[in-house]
């Protein structure tokens, strides 16, 4: 292995350099995050090129990699559609509810795109402040609250009325934070009423379609922005599940 080393061209090197990199961040993201798939398939994408050099030249392997390079590429041009999908049908401040989507709490800590996604509920609010916030989220593997819960504390602490936040504290899904949400609110609002959601942008355009799948019908997104310590296992993550939904419409 060492003379192959030392006879690798520069491109192999860069390779080898890439896949070193992104196994060690995913191993860095694990510890200081709730494990998830986005970090696995950093981690399984490492590997590969960590070893791309040394893997032997014969038709079988050519084709491998061949296939590996499409299919990278089909992964970049499906996290620049879901991006930009998610930038569309933007929010008014004129929405009557906002559905604040939750995720990872680690502890009773919350994480930093959740940190981001209240911090933009917290700026639709200070903007349309006739609004009520309803933050949903169940607890899961790792959390030792609801992160409905985490979430309404989080907002109170901004300076959000208690009386301005309906907690939905049971959702285990997307899927389900809309369902769940919609009941909450179908029975607070006396008829129709309009929301807009707030999740990462990474999150937004699939966001967009259980939304749909719920029965809300005035609907607008106020996406907040990506970290971008997080921005790489989200948006891998992402595409899978958006692939996912298209195909079996769950």
């Amino acid at each position: 292995m060492i003379k192959k080393l030392r006879m690798m061209g520069k491109l192999e090197k860069a390779v080898t350099a890439v896949g070193a990199v992104l196994c060690l961040y995913a191993v860095f993201y694990s510890l200081r995050s709730n494990f998830n798939i986005g970090n696995l398939l950093i981690l399984g994408a490492g590997l590969v090129f960590l070893i791309w050099p040394f893997v032997p030249e014969n038709r079988f392997f050519t084709v491998i990699k061949r296939l590996i390079l499409i299919g990278t590429a089909f992964y970049i041009f499906m996290a620049g559609f879901i991006f930009f999908q998610g930038q569309s049908n933007k929010a008014d401040f004129t929405e009557d509810a906002v559905v604040v989507l939750g995720c990872g709490v680690r502890g009773t800590r919350i994480s930093l795109d959740l940190k981001q996604r209240l911090d933009k509920a917290y700026e639709y609010y200070c903007q349309n402040p006739n609004c009520v916030i309803c933050v949903s989220g169940g607890q899961g593997p790792q959390e030792d609250i609801a992160e409905g819960e985490a979430m309404r504390l989080y907002l109170e602490g901004l300076g959000v009325p208690a009386e301005k936040i309906i907690k939905e504290d049971k959702a285990s899904s997307t899927k389900e934070n809309f369902a769940f949400s919609k009941i909450l609110l179908d029975e607070y609002f006396a008829g129709d009423y309009s929301i807009a959601y707030i999740t990462n942008d990474f999150h937004s355009y699939r966001a967009g379609l259980f939304a749909v799948d719920a029965g809300f019908s005035e609907i607008s997104s106020y996406p907040s922005a990506s970290n971008l310590m997080t921005f790489l296992p989200n948006y891998m993550r992402e595409v899978l599940a958006v692939l996912y939904k298209w195909v079996f419409k769950g």
